[in-house]
């Protein structure tokens, strides 16, 4: 009787760990509590009381925290902007459950990976840092609709272009094996014909993006949302 009990601890146990993968082989990850005193009230509040509107929580990095005009531009919505600026797929996966899915949101929008490459995590390291992210979102609803946004062009990281594309890849190869989640191209959409990164979308930084840069986004952005809540 012991040894069958052992084995199914094992077996459980096994499960566990092969759903979710570890981010913790890449030595020098921040510690996510850096953000704590940003965010410390988002953690605390109550769930959101759901309306007759869907709910779309869009979280992630400063892409997100400054996108000032989220509640207006997708106002059909009921939306939360839980970004928190300079944040990575490991900080996220450390809140995820107090910043984003106690609101048990209709949908879930999440932008990760620019700060993640800047900062030269390897690129393995990234990719099961976003699995990690999938996991944690399909254990409160299997079904719940995920978009990730890429990792955006931006002049100054443009050197970094090859490693964006190739997490960028990866990242989409995931998405369109796996049900209810979804790749949103923020890459080439930003592009102009000659290929390279019009200056207009972006503040001084050349990093963050101004209202220019969002007006892109939700253009493309929005039919993508309007076509999976609507189903």
């Amino acid at each position: 009787m012991n040894q069958i009990i052992l084995f199914i601890s094992f077996f459980v146990a096994s499960n566990a760990f092969a759903q979710e993968p570890s981010h913790k082989r890449y030595d020098s990850y921040p510690d996510p509590k850096r953000f704590y005193s940003e965010i410390s009230s988002k953690l605390s509040e109550n769930p959101f009381i759901k309306s007759d509107k869907d709910l779309i929580v869009f979280t992630g990095s400063s892409s997100i925290r400054f996108w000032g005009s989220l509640t207006e531009d997708f106002n059909e919505y009921d939306v939360l902007n839980r970004g928190f600026g300079g944040s990575i797929f490991s900080d996220l996966n450390f809140y995820m459950e107090e910043l984003v899915l106690k609101h048990n949101p209709d949908m879930v929008v999440i932008y990760e990976g620019d700060n993640d490459v800047a900062t030269e995590i390897p690129l393995e390291d990234i990719f099961t840092d976003f699995k990690t992210s999938f996991v944690k979102v399909r254990s409160s609803s299997e079904d719940i609709p995920i978009i990730y946004i890429a990792p955006k062009p931006s002049p100054s990281r443009w050197n970094l272009k090859g490693q964006y594309s190739i997490i960028n890849q990866r990242i989409k190869k995931f998405c369109d094996q796996n049900e209810d989640t979804y790749y949103f191209d923020s890459w080439s959409i930003m592009l102009d014909e000659k290929g390279e990164i019009p200056a207009k979308y972006f503040w001084k930084d050349m990093l963050h993006m101004n209202s220019s840069g969002y007006e892109v986004w939700t253009k493309n952005l929005k039919p993508l949302i309007d076509k999976i809540l609507s189903k």
